[in-house]
């Protein structure tokens, strides 16, 4: 049996939309026997909350997913709604009080998990052994010292593995033909100081749609996984094939627009992803196969 888990981003709408794939993904997590659930950001929408005690972690999180198991964890990753009204020149950073939830959260036996804005995990079952890199991509609202702090604790975690699969998590684009489009330069610059060093995933949010993209990274291929569908429909309808098709070293291999999220599958050798629609049926499959070139 393979290691079953689900992959879904910026959700926090708190309207219907999010409920409804909510449920759905309940009912997925019941039907293949899912693990637990990977949360790639945007968690609280429009600008995150106040307090570890704000009632938006009642009415975008814990009401949503109720009918999901408390055994089943949300690993949860910092998106830039997160950090609050950013467009504001009063601007005071809240991403801390997630942090601060995922205290609460585990005295009460609850699903959300978020030791840090950055942290790693592990998954293993049957041969298999997954580690997940969970990182905070805002790095246009972090200072330098957090900034180097954070690229040396999860550098030296990657370095560290001998897992079968290393998946860098975060929020913000790599790669992507929706609004958002491809990376900040700076940020390309961080996140490859990550993926070069053996990453085979890149999972991230930010743009509403999904895609699978591929990038030849130093002769090493990094599948790059979106999931920005879970709780706000995409209605920049901006589609630029540009920013993946132009490039030599990148592969374009499926986008939509519709809400969802992604359904993976992993074993030592191979993983296939799933990504299931608002009508909770599958609407595209991908297998990733492990790269024997990798670091």
């Amino acid at each position: 049996m393979p290691v079953v888990f689900c992959v879904i981003g910026d959700m926090g709408s708190g309207n219907n939309d999010q409920y409804k794939i909510g449920k759905i993904l309940g009912n997925n997590i019941k039907k293949n026997n899912a693990e637990f659930v990977l949360g790639l950001g945007d968690n609280i929408y429009d600008a995150g909350v106040s307090s570890v005690n704000d009632k938006q972690f009642i009415m975008k999180f814990e009401k949503p997913y109720e009918m999901i198991p408390d055994k089943i964890k949300f690993y949860m990753l910092i998106g830039n709604h997160d950090y609050g009204r950013y467009w504001d020149r009063f601007f005071k950073p809240r991403w801390q009080y997630q942090i601060g939830y995922s205290i609460l959260s585990e005295k009460k036996g609850g699903k959300w998990v978020m030791p840090n804005n950055y942290y790693m995990f592990s998954k293993a079952k049957n041969g298999c052994h997954i580690d997940f890199f969970c990182i905070d991509t805002n790095i246009d609202m972090m200072d330098k010292k957090i900034k180097q702090e954070q690229s040396r604790v999860i550098s030296k975690m990657i370095k560290s593995s001998n897992a079968d699969w290393k998946i860098l998590c975060g929020h913000h684009t790599y790669r992507s033909i929706a609004g958002h489009g491809n990376a900040s330069p700076e940020l390309e610059r961080y996140l490859n100081n990550f993926l070069k060093l053996g990453i085979d995933i890149y999972c991230n949010g930010h743009d509403h749609n999904s895609q699978v993209v591929t990038r030849n990274l130093n002769g090493n291929i990094i599948t790059i996984l979106q999931s920005g569908t879970g709780g706000k429909r995409y209605h920049d309808h901006t589609i630029n094939l540009d920013n993946v098709l132009l490039a030599k070293d990148t592969e374009l291999i499926y986008h939509d627009e519709k809400l969802g999220f992604m359904n993976l599958f992993a074993y030592p050798s191979k993983i296939n992803v799933e990504f299931i629609g608002e009508n909770g049926r599958k609407k595209y499959s991908y297998t990733i196969l492990k790269n024997i070139n990798k670091l």
